[in-house]
């Protein structure tokens, strides 16, 4: 049973190093893309705000929407980044 377990950590080594290349080109990506997507997501706050005071509503919905695309963009990177890690740790368990 241990060698068959050598074997098959052997065989899934590939698939090993992929993951952890996507992991670490997923972190840096949510790091560096974090900088810019909270500048943005804070410039469209301010503009919300702006727009409700004007009361120009039908910019006011389509700010709420890109600052539920950026929001759902933020989220999306999170939940990919924590995948590949769950993936990551359950092939290492082998």
């Amino acid at each position: 049973m241990f060698i068959l377990r050598i074997l098959l950590k052997a065989v899934l080594l590939p698939v090993i190093l992929l993951l952890f290349i996507v992991k670490i080109i997923v972190k840096i990506g949510m790091e560096l893309s974090s900088i810019f997507l909270g500048a943005l997501m804070l410039f469209a706050a301010g503009c919300i705000i702006y727009t409700v005071t004007k009361q120009a509503w039908s910019q006011t919905f389509l700010l709420f929407l890109i600052e539920g695309i950026l929001v759902a963009v933020t989220i999306g990177t999170g939940i990919i980044e924590s995948l590949v890690d769950a993936a990551l740790m359950g092939i290492l368990s082998l």
